[in-house]
């Protein structure tokens, strides 16, 4: 259980990642948060008009060592949750976490929180973050602005939330396109499993059925039977099984010839978490439909001549 201690509070600060993309990892390695808000427009002391500043600046006065903080992302995602050690957050102490530049000479995000990540809790890569679910998730009021207080009572279900595997997910690297996902398995089908090619007789790509729903591959296994596969970018979902059972039944109704056409398998490949929810899991098993996670992976190697 949380420490309740009533002077004790619990603050969300937006990571900034659409602006400055490498600003999470950077928080991570150095163990902060930061904001902008440059000193020589905007004080820390003394009146402001501009409604943004005051607002962030009244929840960054407020901070103290011990306040819980959450390290939010964009699409209610969360890095890591810590503890406040110090705020450097005066306009002197001003150290810009994106480097100056011409047309921005004091650089940006240099109000310091100095934090302590939990590392028990939530995954133990960088690379890795937390899609909160539905229910944990911050509300309209609680999602706006860089800095806001939460209440107290949210940080328990978040923290267990950060917890749970089925909740991580990657940081970056999803495919942007479920057609490009696609695409890929189409082309190299042997890595969706061995000995998998692209069907013989079938359409592999986009086939169309005469509802005009087109199921996104259609491959053999090494055994010769039809295997549909459907791309999701995010979680599965009890809608994303029913669409696939849908195509199954329609690729055996339409090539009713095919030899073992009946027993045509059907593969979900999905992203969001390796870990699927239990009922998500225990509907894939009724309806027969395999769950298969995909994360893009990248190799370096140097050139040569």
């Amino acid at each position: 259980m949380i420490d309740t201690l009533t002077d004790r509070k619990f603050w969300r600060v937006h990571c900034h990642i659409g602006d400055h993309p490498g600003q999470w990892q950077y928080w991570f390695r150095e163990q902060c948060c930061a904001v902008g808000w440059v000193p020589s427009k905007f004080h820390l002391d003394g009146k402001t008009d501009d409604r943004s500043w005051s607002t962030a600046r009244n929840a960054l006065i407020q901070m103290k060592e011990g306040d819980w903080v959450v390290a939010s992302l964009p699409n209610s995602r969360v890095g890591r949750l810590g503890e406040i050690v110090k705020t450097c957050i005066r306009d002197d102490q001003w150290k810009p976490i994106v480097p100056p530049t011409a047309t921005n000479p004091l650089g940006d995000n240099g109000r310091r929180i100095l934090v302590r990540w939990d590392l028990t809790c939530g995954p133990d890569d960088p690379s890795k973050v937390v899609l909160l679910p539905e229910e944990v998730r911050f509300s309209n009021g609680q999602v706006r602005a860089t800095v806001r207080q939460i209440p107290l009572a949210k940080l328990d279900p978040i923290r267990d939330a950060m917890c749970d595997e089925q909740n991580w997910v990657s940081l970056i690297g999803s495919f942007s396109l479920e057609a490009a996902l696609s695409d890929y398995i189409a082309l190299n089908p042997n890595l969706l499993e061995a000995g998998m090619i692209s069907h013989l007789t079938i359409k592999a790509r986009e086939h169309a059925f005469a509802d005009r729903t087109r199921a996104d591959v259609i491959l053999q296994d090494r055994a010769g039977r039809t295997v549909v596969v459907e791309c999701k970018q995010g979680p599965p979902s009890a809608t994303h099984l029913k669409q696939l059972m849908q195509y199954r039944e329609s690729v055996q109704g339409k090539f009713s010839d095919i030899p073992n056409i009946q027993d045509t398998r059907a593969i979900l490949v999905h992203g969001g978490s390796s870990r699927v929810s239990p009922e998500i899991a225990q509907m894939a098993r009724d309806c027969k439909i395999e769950l298969v996670y995909h994360e893009l992976r990248v190799n370096f190697l140097s050139s040569r001549p």
